[in-house]
């Protein structure tokens, strides 16, 4: 049996030969994503490149208090114009932060190299320009810190006007989210696209169900209502969750409780529609409103956002930014069932 110092040394080799392997990945996705970098890239000088690095770590959401100026030790050039210790959460690779500066580094002439050192588990990166040495950090990682930014989920609305295209680009994006569908002949001529899409839906109950086989009004018997409920949970039986507007006739209506006992006697949860945040924009300023809502999530907030097909497409590329950060974005059920 090998003995525990033996293992170790495997351990640290096979860690080794990972970050090997992801830095190479890393060269490789941006070639692929950019072609070659551009010929007669201009030099940066040792502040410029400062400057980007610290924007570089910024982007990942690293706090300042976690990067500090720092000799390293057996390193020094005529042209380094900084070093620095910085510490990094166990849950960010340090290899998606050298993707950063590969990416903001693209076309200027600097040169990124990385170096493993596995006793430490330390990471050194050195930034030159026109063969000179500007910059170098070690990087480490630390279990005591977090990035602590808040969790977001999204309901998407489909609209039974929505456009066959528009459906479809939402169900390309890869981001998490619900949709969300009215009781509508529409709607369940979309769940065979959906369950092949691995989306899951939820439905909202609100005064605009018009179809007879679905419709559930306050002036409807008890019989009516029972007919319309099995009906809704009939076809729709794979729902996460049901959606009530509580702004809405239906909710305010005598026979809301008696409504709501049907569903919850089949096991069908229902949350009040103002347990979410609406962006109430429009086309042209959605991404502006989501924007300015991101700067109202503290640190332990769990919200979730219910916003149509158009909002949705006109915010999903802000997403990739705020993960980067640190913000968690997750599937609704997460935050609505576990509460």
């Amino acid at each position: 049996m090998l003995d525990n110092s033996v293992l170790k040394k495997i351990a640290l080799v096979l860690f080794g030969i990972v970050f090997i392997l992801l830095i190479s990945n890393i060269v490789v996705k941006k070639i692929n994503e950019k072609g070659e970098p551009p010929k007669n890239r201009d030099p940066l000088s040792g502040i410029e490149i400062d400057k980007i690095f610290h924007e570089a770590l910024k982007n990942y959401g690293l706090s300042d208090v976690w990067i500090s100026k720092r000799k390293i030790k057996n390193l020094s050039d005529d042209s380094l114009y900084s070093t620095y210790n910085i510490k990094v959460p166990k849950n960010l690779p340090i290899p998606l932060l050298i993707l950063e500066m590969q990416d903001l580094f693209w076309n200027d002439d600097v040169d990124i190299k990385a170096e493993e050192f596995t006793p430490d588990n330390k990471t050194l990166i050195k930034l030159s320009s026109q063969n000179h040495l500007k910059l170098a950090a070690e990087f480490s990682y630390d279990d005591k810190i977090i990035r602590e930014y808040g969790t977001l989920s999204f309901l998407v609305y489909i609209f039974p006007s929505n456009e066959d295209s528009k459906i479809k680009e939402l169900l390309e994006t890869p981001e998490l989210f619900y949709i969300v569908l009215p009781p509508a002949e529409s709607s369940k001529k979309l769940l065979n696209t959906l369950n092949k899409s691995g989306k899951r839906y939820a439905i909202l109950l609100d005064d605009n169900i018009n179809e007879l086989n679905y419709k559930i009004a306050g002036s409807y018997s008890e019989d009516r209502l029972k007919r319309s409920i099995r009906e809704i949970v009939g076809t729709f039986a794979n729902a996460v969750f049901f959606i009530i507007d509580d702004r809405s006739d239906l909710f305010e209506s005598a026979k809301y409780k008696f409504i709501e006992d049907e569903f919850r006697k089949r096991n069908i949860k229902i949350f009040s529609k103002s347990k979410f945040v609406s962006l109430d924009a429009n086309n042209n300023n959605a991404d502006r409103k989501f924007q300015d809502f991101m700067l109202t999530v503290q640190k332990k907030d769990e919200k979730v956002l219910l916003v149509s097909a158009e909002e949705f497409l006109s915010i999903v590329e802000l997403i990739p930014s705020y993960r980067k950060i640190g913000y968690k974005f997750i599937y609704p059920g997460d935050i609505i069932i576990k509460k």
